[in-house]
């Protein structure tokens, strides 16, 4: 089996949501461990407590305008945003995409619910609801077909509709929630997965390879990203 090599990190946060270190600290730290793109993803607006939005988000994006140009001859840096789901085929993604270059979608605690969906979702995570994966897993991908410009009987119907639409499925070295027959079955249906760290430190920027061995160990091929 062989593993493509991966010199990007699609998924990182800094200290302008509930991260330790600058958006300068996090790509430094990319740079010395020899990463070639790296993102600066923030939580959208619709998250309570670590949502960025507004001028605070206009000031991140300046930022990360500024260490894109400063360190071009090093690496390259990326605008991106971590979307919330806030109900059913719903999320928090601006209407103005064009400013980003990654954008990432998740169900997260935090989210005031904009529909009974999302309150029951948070209602399960409290342990006062049952468990609806391929509901959830439903909601987001119609979220993100709204997107697509820029939970374990779920995972069939989630490999389909990323492979459809071009989107991956990424394997999170922070909270490996994917289990080897899950990858095996998204590898199988032809959905591309990939690893990125949810670095909240400088420190793990770059920590892919928790990722890397989970799907070296459900024997699954990743294809690299090519830089």
């Amino acid at each position: 089996m062989s593993m493509g090599s991966y010199l990007s990190d699609l998924h990182t946060h800094t200290d302008f949501s509930h991260g330790k270190g600058s958006p300068e600290d996090i790509v430094r730290a990319g740079i010395r461990c020899g990463l070639k793109r790296i993102a600066i993803t923030e939580h959208a607006g619709g998250h309570v407590f670590f949502g960025v939005r507004g001028e605070k988000l206009t000031r991140l994006r300046k930022e990360t305008e500024r260490l894109a140009s400063v360190y071009a001859r090093d690496i390259e840096v990326l605008f991106g945003l971590e979307c919330n789901l806030t109900g059913f085929g719903k999320c928090d993604a601006p209407k103005d995409r064009s400013m980003f270059d990654v954008l990432l979608l998740a169900y997260h605690k935090g989210v005031v619910p904009r529909d009974g969906f999302l309150l029951k979702r948070s209602m399960e995570a409290a342990g006062m609801h049952k468990s609806e994966p391929e509901l959830t897993a439903k909601a987001l991908l119609a979220a993100a077909e709204k997107i697509k410009d820029g939970m374990k009987n779920a995972r069939p119907a989630l490999a389909r509709v990323a492979k459809e639409l071009g989107t991956m499925i990424e394997i999170n070295s922070r909270h490996i929630t994917l289990s080897p027959d899950d990858m095996r079955l998204i590898a199988k249906i032809g959905a591309v997965m990939r690893p990125d760290s949810d670095a909240h430190s400088p420190e793990r920027v770059g920590e892919l390879g928790p990722a890397i061995a989970a799907a070296a160990a459900a024997g699954v091929e990743l294809p690299g990203d090519g830089l």
